[in-house]
């Protein structure tokens, strides 16, 4: 920039410096446009040094419990030597500074923030970090090489004297931001690549109970709404009536939404209650009539026509007639709710000429441009706050934007704040599931017991088809979330043909944590399994015999290693499984061990190795080994959405139930950097765990499971 650009552009007074920084991305060049650049480029801050040294370091993407705040801030300190204990991490404002790589606005999501972010992240710190120097060497009149950062000081080696970085933001100011900063080499770096905890100030905040999550907003004068939605999906409001609900205390109205009624109060407790006293009538339509027995016979009846094409390599129907056995299995995964401990919320201040909103969401352009539109506002006009989340896991990113829309409709035209609280039963019945599938394959041995042919069809609802993101996760009639870790399976199988089937929309679905690899890693692995068990051959070696990638060869090498595969104990109704998985970029391979209790399992040990590329935060990447182990463990032994007269069953955790303390296993985590292409961590530890343990069943008890949840009884 212009060095009378960047002070136009940048939120300067005499008391701080903030520097704006775009780096150059072809894929925000809509963001960076010259018309739009001024009015842009003014609020872009990622770094925030003020006149009494405080450092406050502005992070666009959200935290929900994944460390990424911790991380990400890494990657601006190690360039910047900062104080890291005194450093402020603070959500930044919808920015398109912030903007994701993939397009121009801002995300959290797909295991994406340490891929995206982490170069321009260092850049931001080393550009800061020359100028410090520079504007240092300028008032001591030595050589920017004579002064050393560290700490948030700045040193003279000469003279050892010493400016506080605050010292110098006035300096600042008049300096050029360079625009392709030097950062260091990762081999080189003292902070990046090191385990590191919790920020402190972040992880005392949360123990404290200081941290805001969009739960605890408080705003003078605010007022809580709740929800009354039908119970079946797609059902339609035809009339209400609330005049009882109106005579309660505390009520001070009640409002018609598109297709729900609102109870606005003083406390959220006498809005939930009032909901009782609410007479609606719904328009069920046809769904009622759907249940999750009627969906899998539809499924079924789909496979027997051909579907839309997903792989097709060489000739299947050639190697099934010469093969020596053939497999064949069918695979069923349920309806999955994301279930995050803080139930979904969403705060709205609609004022005549602007509007505020305190937002936990992974999508905040996308959702403060609806919230606008649906205020009759312009984006620039509504502020957007991002609080704490309080666990994800997609939920909070919903295309459909739900629960944040209804918040807007509740809030619109009125005189207050107003906090729209979902109960756990609102969010666990009212949809956005992960997919239901029903899968099968057919798999043909060769003489040597190896795999020739690998043909599959997965049938379940599309993620993406009549989305906005129908051209990034919608082609050619196959949803990617199908075809994701099937089609691009790293086994060397000449002969494969692979078909999808998009179902109906009854509930509306979602991504889910690693989305669509949550089928296709246990039908993948499990089918694989079963080829080793029929070759009668170790299921490691198995596995290594069918690969070339070296990274999924000496990961297999590690785990057998760190699980002491080939020494393991032999015990009666105790097994163990293997299974290996790339999503996001990263490869994981992991072992469970599993002992049998008359009609129930216990998941005892897990041995967990991931190449993620590059771990930029060792400890880290353990902890989200473990989280991923913990959530998939909860997937596959408990939880499920069933449907009956066209509603979910289940409606919280005493039915729909999660992975509790006591199922929590023994878990090792090593960490391969084989320094390849970074990738994701958040999401690539859940997927293999489904297989793991299921092939660990068979080991103990002879038995296949292939429909999920795993039930022995």
């Amino acid at each position: 920039m212009e060095r009378r650009d960047f002070i136009k552009t940048t939120s300067l007074v005499a008391s701080a410096f903030v520097i704006a920084m775009h780096i150059p991305q072809k894929a925000r060049a809509n963001a960076s446009s010259a018309s739009a650049k001024q009015k842009e480029l003014t609020p872009n801050a990622f770094v925030e040094i003020k006149a009494d040294n405080t450092i406050n370091f502005y992070i666009g993407q959200v935290e929900m419990g994944q460390n990424t705040y911790t991380t990400l801030a890494m990657c601006i300190a190690e360039e910047l030597n900062v104080d890291w204990d005194e450093i402020n991490i603070i959500g930044a404002p919808v920015t398109p500074a912030h903007n994701h790589v993939w397009g121009p606005f801002m995300l959290t999501g797909g295991s994406s923030s340490i891929i995206a972010k982490q170069d321009e992240f260092r850049k931001v710190g080393s550009a800061l970090n020359s100028m410090l120097k520079e504007a240092a060497a300028l008032k001591w009149k030595v050589r920017t090489y004579d002064v050393l950062t560290k700490d948030s000081k700045l040193i003279n080696k000469r003279t050892k004297e010493e400016f506080l970085y605050g010292d110098l933001v006035s300096e600042l100011a008049l300096l050029k931001v360079p625009s392709n900063p030097k950062i260091k080499d990762l081999k080189d770096c003292k902070i990046i690549g090191k385990g590191v905890k919790r920020h402190p100030k972040e992880a005392w905040a949360k123990v404290k109970g200081q941290a805001e999550f969009g739960i605890d907003v408080r705003i003078p004068n605010m007022k809580y709404a709740a929800v009354l939605h039908p119970s079946v999906f797609g059902a339609k409001l035809k009339s209400f009536d609330a005049s009882k609900a109106l005579k309660r205390k505390g009520i001070l109205k009640v409002k018609q939404l598109p297709n729900a009624v609102a109870v606005i109060a003083e406390k959220w407790y006498l809005a939930k209650e009032a909901l009782g006293d609410i007479e609606v009538v719904w328009d069920e339509g046809e769904n009622a009539k759907v249940s999750t027995k009627s969906l899998h016979k539809e499924y079924s009846s789909m496979m027997e026509k051909p579907g839309a094409v997903m792989k097709k390599e060489g000739d299947s129907a050639k190697a099934f007639k010469a093969a020596k056995n053939i497999i064949e299995a069918e695979f069923n995964f349920p309806f999955l709710a994301h279930a995050p401990m803080e139930p979904l919320n969403c705060v709205v201040h609609d004022r005549v000429d602007d509007a505020t909103i305190w937002s936990s969401s992974q999508f905040q352009t996308l959702t403060r441009g609806a919230v606008a539109k649906a205020l009759g506002k312009k984006a620039d006009k509504v502020e957007y706050n991002t609080p704490y989340l309080g666990g994800a896991f997609g939920r909070r990113a919903p295309i459909n934007l739900d629960y944040l829309i209804e918040a807007t409709f509740v809030a619109k035209g009125e005189a207050w704040p107003i906090m729209t609280l979902w109960t756990r039963e609102d969010d666990i019945k009212m949809g956005n599931y992960r997919p239901m599938y029903k899968n099968k394959a057919k798999v043909a041995l060769d003489e040597h017991g190896n795999i020739s042919a690998f043909d599959a069809k997965v049938v379940g609802q599309s993620i993406f088809k009549g989305t906005m993101f129908e051209g990034f996760g919608f082609k050619n009639g196959v949803d990617g979330a199908q075809s994701e870790g099937l089609s691009d399976h790293p086994y060397d199988i000449e002969n494969s043909f692979m078909e999808g089937y998009i179902s109906k929309v009854v509930p509306s679905v979602l991504w889910w944590r690693s989305v669509g690899h949550t089928q296709s890693s246990p039908f993948v692995e499990s089918l694989v399994d079963m080829a080793a068990a029929e070759a009668k051959a170790d299921p490691i070696a198995y596995r290594i015999n069918m690969l070339s990638d070296i990274r999924h060869i000496n990961l297999l090498k590690e785990v057998s290693k760190l699980a002491n595969w080939e020494k393991r104990k032999k015990e009666k109704n105790v097994g163990y499984g293997v299974a290996i998985h790339k999503s996001f970029g990263s490869i994981v391979a992991q072992i469970a061990k599993v002992r049998i209790l008359e009609n129930d399992y216990k998941v005892e040990d897990v041995w967990c190795s991931v190449d993620c590329g590059f771990a930029f935060n060792p400890l880290n990447v353990e902890n989200q080994m473990i989280s991923g182990i913990n959530f998939a463990l909860a997937a596959t032994k408990y939880s499920e959405i069933t449907l009956e007269n066209g509603a979910a069953v289940q409606s919280n955790f005493y039915d729909y139930k999660v992975a509790r303390i006591s199922d929590a296993p023994n878990i090792k985590v090593s960490i391969i950097n084989s320094m390849e292409q970074i990738g994701g961590i958040g999401e690539p530890g859940t997927p293999p765990m489904f297989a793991a343990v299921a092939n660990a069943i068979f080991d103990a008890s002879g038995k296949r499971y292939t429909s999920f949840p795993i039930k022995l009884g």
